[in-house]
């Protein structure tokens, strides 16, 4: 399995890890190359942003079978033009924001389907403790992608969104 990782060196540092022991050929693609968090990954050293770059760098190295994407607000054409490498499952991992119940909906799942992929969504929560609540850990994030991709999910929250009034 081709394994493309983009956001490999932070917070889905345990996806890297946990898809070259199961055996992928993973490719993280990093902003911070010093920061690979295994050597059996193959590098490809670029920033996102840079969607030319991302773009030729993407057809030299692939087709992927699958990916895990984490990308910034900062490059929103970034997730759309990884897709097109991707000829399987493409879980993009997103930020909570996209729970707001106050945030009119966005249009990404007809983008992605309009470029033929197999789109699914992995939306970061937060956990509750008694009366408060805070952010979730590189861990916990790591396992939650991995459960997601084990169980073949669609959409997938990990942590919880709601209530919204006790993000932290």
């Amino acid at each position: 399995m081709r394994t493309l990782v983009i956001g490999g060196t932070g917070m889905l540092a345990g996806v890297v890890r946990a898809l070259l022991d199961e055996g992928d050929e993973v490719t993280v693609l990093a902003r911070r190359p010093e920061r690979l968090p295994d050597t059996r990954a193959r590098l490809l050293a670029l920033d996102y942003r840079d969607t030319e770059t991302l773009d030729r760098a993407l057809a030299q190295s692939g087709p992927f079978d699958r990916a895990v994407v984490w990308i910034h607000g900062t490059a929103p054409e970034a997730p759309f033009v990884a897709a097109r490498h991707v000829r399987g499952p493409y879980w993009h991992v997103l930020g909570s924001a996209v729970a707001n119940p106050a945030k009119q909906g966005s249009r990404r799942r007809e983008r992605f389907a309009a470029l033929g992929n197999d789109y699914r969504e992995i939306v970061l929560g937060f956990v509750r403790e008694g009366d408060g609540s805070r952010w979730l850990t590189h861990g916990e994030i790591s396992g939650g992608v991995l459960h997601a991709l084990e169980h073949d999910l669609k959409r997938h929250v990990i942590g919880v969104v709601e209530p919204w009034t006790m993000r932290p």
